[in-house]
C-alpha cells in the first residue's frame, strides 16, 4: 500500500494516571515511532488538528474492561484497539467491577464487536482476549513492545550519583511497577526472609504510598509479618530517564514475582541496563523473558529467594557472560519494529 495513511491515535492516556505506567509508555513510544514513519500521517487526539485532517483509521491504544473508553461511533472509517491483558477477567474475586462497572463491560464488549483489528502485546494475552471477549482470532494481532532505547546501562558514576540522591542501599534487589493483586508484591517482601541480612529490597512505582485501597494493606501486613520494616524502601518519584536507568543498573537483580502479564517491559528494561531478571514461569513472563531469565518454579517467596542467591553466589565472569547474553536478547525488541508490525495492520485493513 503506497498511499499515506491519515491515522488519527488517542493520546488521552498521555493526561491521566495512566502516563507513568505500562499504557502511558507504550502510547508514548508508539506515537513517535510512527511520526518517524514517511506511509503515516499522525495526528495525536489531544492536540489540535487540522481542519482539512481526514482520518482513514483511529488508533485507541487503550482498552479499559469497566470504563468506557471505546467509543460507539469512530471519527475514522476504520478502527483498531489495543488491548493490553484481560487480567481482571482472569482474577474476578480481586477486581469487581461493581454495578457500573458491569455495565460498561457490556457496553464495551458491544463496542469491541465494532472495531476492524486487536492488537495485543503477546501470545498469552491472544489466548485470553479469545476466551474471555470472545474476539475472532482472525482480528487480533500479538506485536511485542520494547524498552525505551533512551534507557541505557548507568556508568558506575551515575549509579553513584543515583545512590546519593535517593539514599538507595548499598546492596539491593529491584522491583518496578504498580501494587495490583497480580503482581505479587507481598511474596516479593516475604522474599528477604531467605536472603541474607545485608540484602534490601527497593521498589519503585507511584502507588507504593500510604492509601485506603487492599493492595497497600497487603503490602503494609506483609511488612509487619515478615519484620523486615528496614529493609525495604519505597520510591514514588522517579520522574527521569537517566535516574530509573541508574537505579536498574545499580541493583543485584530485578525482581518480577507476578502471577500474570500481559507483556513484563521491566523485564527488558533491566536487561538493558544490564542487570540480572529473575521473574515467575507463567503467562507472557515467559515470550518476553525466553532464556535470558531466571524462572522461579512457583510464585512463592521461597522460590524466588532460591533463585535471587543463586545470583548472588555467581562470580564476576558467571554475571557478566549472563548480562551480556539478556542484552542481546533485549535487543530483539525495538520499538521500530512495533511500529513497522502496527502499520501493516493498519495496511491490511485498509487495504
Amino acid at each position: 500500500m503506497s498511499k499515506t495513511i491519515n491515522l488519527l491515535i488517542d493520546t488521552s492516556p498521555l493526561g491521566t494516571g495512566h502516563a507513568h505506567r505500562g499504557i502511558g509508555t507504550y502510547t508514548n513510544l508508539l506515537s513517535q515511532e510512527l511520526a518517524k514513519n514517511k506511509k503515516i500521517n499522525l495526528q495525536k487526539s489531544t492536540q489540535e488538528i487540522p481542519a482539512d485532517f481526514k482520518p482513514d483509521l483511529v488508533h485507541y491504544p487503550y482498552f479499559d474492561l469497566f470504563f468506557s473508553t471505546l467509543p460507539l461511533k469512530h471519527p475514522a472509517p476504520k478502527t483498531v484497539v489495543t488491548i493490553h491483558d484481560v487480567i481482571p477477567l482472569i482474577y474476578p474475586d480481586k477486581y469487581p467491577p461493581g454495578l457500573k462497572g458491569g455495565l460498561k463491560f457490556f457496553k464495551q464488549k458491544f463496542a469491541l464487536s465494532k472495531i476492524d483489528a486487536v492488537i495485543t502485546d503477546s501470545l498469552s494475552s491472544k489466548k485470553d482476549i479469545i476466551n474471555y471477549l470472545s474476539i475472532d482470532e482472525k482480528k487480533i494481532h500479538v506485536i511485542y513492545l520494547a524498552a525505551n532505547q533512551e534507557l541505557p546501562a548507568a556508568s558506575e558514576k551515575e549509579i553513584s550519583r543515583a545512590r546519593r540522591q535517593f539514599k538507595l542501599p548499598v546492596n539491593y534487589i529491584l522491583y518496578v511497577g504498580d501494587i495490583n493483586y497480580n503482581k505479587n508484591i507481598p511474596q516479593l517482601i516475604k522474599t528477604l526472609r531467605f536472603l541474607p541480612e545485608n540484602i534490601k529490597l527497593l521498589c519503585v512505582g507511584k502507588n507504593f504510598r500510604p492509601q485506603e485501597i487492599p493492595e497497600w494493606q497487603w503490602i503494609v501486613t506483609q511488612i509487619a509479618l515478615t519484620g523486615v520494616e528496614k529493609r525495604v524502601k519505597f520510591l514514588t518519584e522517579v520522574n527521569s530517564v537517566n535516574d530509573l536507568a541508574a537505579i536498574y543498573s545499580g541493583a543485584l537483580c530485578y525482581v518480577q514475582p507476578s502471577f500474570y502479564e500481559g507483556f513484563g517491559l521491566p523485564l527488558l528494561e533491566a536487561m538493558q541496563c544490564k542487570t540480572p531478571v529473575i521473574s515467575a514461569h507463567n503467562s507472557s513472563l515467559i515470550e518476553v523473558g525466553g532464556e535470558a531469565v531466571l524462572y522461579a518454579h512457583e510464585e512463592k517467596a521461597e522460590a524466588f529467594g532460591e533463585k535471587i542467591n543463586e545470583v548472588l553466589a555467581w562470580s564476576k565472569t558467571k554475571r557478566a557472560d549472563w548480562i551480556k547474553q539478556a542484552f542481546a536478547w533485549s535487543q530483539k525488541f525495538s520499538w521500530a519494529k512495533t511500529s513497522a508490525e502496527t502499520i501493516k495492520v493498519y495496511e491490511e485493513i485498509l487495504g
